[in-house]
């Protein structure tokens, strides 16, 4: 099957994350995976945070260097969710989830701790905090913020 190009694949949600990476789908490339003008704003929302969390990752955040924040996956299309084996009432469906590679539990710790923590802060909510393993070993955290209704669902899901 033949790769979809899309078009807008640079543009900006954030300083640091683009629409391709938000959409992207390295296991199904021939998907249409298209997002909604109303999930593009939910990705930017959702970046706004991403951003956050990369700041105060890095090493030395007084430096204002930010680490790399990696998307596995961000916005999914109902036809990709559904290739994937993904929920049908994701929040990736919407634009509002993405799920984040680390390198090993430690630094998924510290990734929600940061995320927590600006939640408190700022006096903001979000809906999904989710630390994910898969049968294979493989983990990752799983956030999510939607525009209104949010949950604060914290928790630990061992698939």
């Amino acid at each position: 099957m033949e790769e979809i190009i899309q078009l807008n694949s640079g543009a900006k949600l954030s300083p640091h994350f683009t629409l391709g990476e938000m959409t992207k789908s390295s296991s199904h490339p021939e998907v249409y995976n298209i997002p909604s003008h109303e999930a593009i704003a939910n990705m930017k929302r959702l970046c706004t945070w991403l951003e956050v969390l990369r700041e105060r990752a890095s090493p030395d955040p007084s430096k204002g260097r930010g680490v790399p924040i990696i998307i596995n996956s961000g916005y999914r299309s109902p036809q990709l969710n559904r290739k994937i084996g993904g929920a049908p009432n994701s929040n990736h469906l919407t634009g509002c989830a993405a799920d984040i590679r680390v390198e090993n539990m430690e630094q998924l710790l510290r990734y929600a701790a940061i995320l927590l923590d600006y939640a408190d802060e700022s006096k903001q909510e979000f809906d999904e905090l989710l630390i994910e393993k898969n049968r294979y070993g493989a983990i990752w955290l799983h956030f999510a913020v939607r525009p209104s209704g949010n949950r604060r669902k914290v928790c630990f899901i061992n698939a």
